[in-house]
């Protein structure tokens, strides 16, 4: 029997990195999901979450094609029982500002022009004849001197594996080599981490080993905001593993104890005197038996991410402990926002298709030149945070395919509905390199298909019937690794074998150790955590969440 004394009693309950005190006693409920649905009326299925890089184990429980609910799934590898808060309630955006049916942009005047609703036919017979006189321009570009053609294509953030294989095809068997160009929207525009090694690249000590660590160093990172699950882990380890943290970048409150949280700078200096063996942490570093260094994807886009780059490869040479010879540990972590950036740079998207973030205004200036100057065909594929698209030029061709009429459908020229992560199967690759799949709960909305669909179909429209292919097949075949469910692909570590040194890359890695630092510091990581993609944009219980936080959170009002 419960005590009388007890609704005075507290206990803590984790939630997605944010801790919260309850009364014993009173059912924990959903606020979205109350008098929404009985439970026999709902069909579960399990999938996969996509809203950042952890890729949570979640079940879905629809009613016809409409989300009521999505809870956690057990998977003590990658999620423990847990989701955020993002991936619980966000799912109402799943059905606002939906795209459901193809619409080609038609000029009437400067200032006249619209969005018309088409079917599939024209939509496919619209794209094709574009696709056509690009390819005939590019090959007029590669044998006649003067001219210039670029067909760009950007790979969002939450596209599966098999449609990044896909388009990558089309773009690479349709253009002349030189002409096309595919990026993805998540990898740095300094080709950093390089993609020569997959352990240069992923979180390699797992996000149930970041326990174990006894020393963690943060770089440029704030995982509350950016992997609220890696985020629990870390904290893990400072209760119950008496962990020490070191924080390179803005101030943030970790929720972690404070005594074991020191902040070392704000800026990558501070990073440098810790990789040459300078700083005061180094004794702490020295100390530790499994040190872990958690560096974030962001860091390596400012335009010294070069630089940033060859101080981790610096720490690691100094730091044996780091990656030790006997392969019992390995401490080198790169933290992705993204759900697939990993899955894409296994596929082969690298620094030598110049990635997304190449063509931005710094690099225009040194170039003299504007970012999309020379392009004539852009394809978004899910892409709708990008950089220096206002410098479009007025040629270019924009097509954007994506589930939601974001920024991307709004400059685009063709829009082609797609499927949203609820309404596909799909290959997705976590920080740490864990293959998952996403499963299907229902049908995408209106005329919406999949992209593997949409992408298929434009091949036969292209008249290579004759070099049909399967996406899957494809994926296998450039990355045969992918295949496996749940599969985690231990990384072989490469040394020299003179010195021991660990190779964290190629060509691109060496000339990267005559780089500058920036003495700017590290930028936020994440902005607004509650709207981070197109999904969550569209999320009116996220729009509320973000006005709480705005006013509630220790935060004065002006109003």
């Amino acid at each position: 029997m419960l005590r009388r004394d007890l609704p005075s009693r507290v206990y803590q309950v984790a939630s997605g990195g944010i801790w919260k005190f309850h009364r014993w006693f009173g059912a924990l409920t959903s606020k979205p999901y109350a008098f929404r649905a009985r439970p026999w009326e709902l069909k579960s299925t399990e999938s996969v979450d996509v809203l950042d890089g952890v890729g949570s184990n979640i079940r879905i429980d629809a009613v016809g094609t409409e989300v009521r609910r999505i809870l956690p799934r057990l998977n003590e590898e990658v999620n423990e029982e847990w989701i955020s808060d993002k991936t619980r309630f966000s799912y109402d955006g799943l059905k606002r500002q939906r795209l459901t049916v193809p619409m080609v942009r038609i000029r009437a005047g400067e200032s006249n022009e619209q969005l018309i609703g088409i079917d599939w036919y024209k939509a496919r017979a619209v794209l094709v004849n574009k696709l056509v006189a690009a390819i005939r321009q590019a090959n007029q570009s590669v044998a006649g001197p003067g001219q210039t053609f670029e067909a760009h294509a950007i790979i969002g953030p939450y596209a599966d594996a098999e449609s990044m294989a896909a388009l990558r095809r089309i773009f690479y068997a349709m253009f002349p080599e030189g002409t096309a160009f595919v990026h993805v929207q998540e990898h740095a525009h300094t080709a950093m981490p390089p993609t020569d090694f997959r352990y240069a690249y992923c979180a390699n000590t797992t996000l149930a080993g970041l326990e174990q660590a006894d020393v963690i160093l943060l770089v440029g990172t704030n995982p509350r905001l950016e992997a609220p699950l890696l985020n629990t882990r870390l904290r893990k380890a400072v209760i119950f593993g008496n962990a020490k943290v070191g924080l390179i970048g803005c101030h943030a409150d970790l929720t972690y104890n404070r005594e074991h949280v020191v902040h070392l700078g704000i800026g990558p200096a501070a990073l440098q005197r810790i990789a040459q063996g300078r700083h005061t942490f180094c004794s702490t570093l020295a100390k530790a038996r499994r040190p872990a260094v958690v560096v974030s994807q962001r860091a390596f886009q400012r335009n010294d991410g070069a630089a940033v780059f060859r101080c981790i490869e610096t720490l690691v040479d100094r730091l044996p402990q780091l990656l030790p010879i006997d392969g019992s540990w390995n401490g080198l972590n790169v933290l992705h926002t993204a759900a697939n950036t990993v899955g894409a740079l296994d596929l082969g998207f690298d620094h030598t298709l110049k990635g997304n973030r190449w063509i931005d205004q710094y690099q225009a200036q040194r170039a003299g030149d504007l970012p999309w100057a020379r392009a004539k065909l852009l394809y978004l594929l899910g892409a709708d945070d990008v950089d220096g698209l206002e410098e479009l030029p007025d040629a270019c061709y924009v097509v954007y395919q994506g589930h939601h009429g974001d920024y991307g459908a709004s400059i685009a020229d063709l829009i082609l509905p797609g499927a949203a992560y609820t309404e596909k199967n799909g290959t997705f690759v976590n920080t740490e390199g864990r293959v998952q799949h996403t499963a299907r709960a229902f049908l995408p909305p209106g005329q919406a298909k999949t992209d593997t669909e949409i992408l298929d179909e434009l091949l036969v429209g292209l008249d290579r019937a004759a070099h049909f292919f399967d996406a899957t097949q494809d994926m296998q075949f450039l990355a045969p690794h992918l295949s496996v469910q749940y599969g985690l692909q231990k990384p072989d570590i490469v040394r020299d074998s003179r010195n021991s040194r660990v190779h964290l890359g190629g060509a691109a890695a060496e000339r990267a150790r005559s780089l500058p630092l920036s003495p700017m510091p590290f930028g936020p990581t994440v902005e607004n955590f509650y709207m981070t993609d197109p999904i969550t944009r569209a999320s009116a219980t996220m729009a509320k969440c973000v006005r709480v936080a705005r006013y509630n959170n220790f935060e004065e009002s002006n109003s």
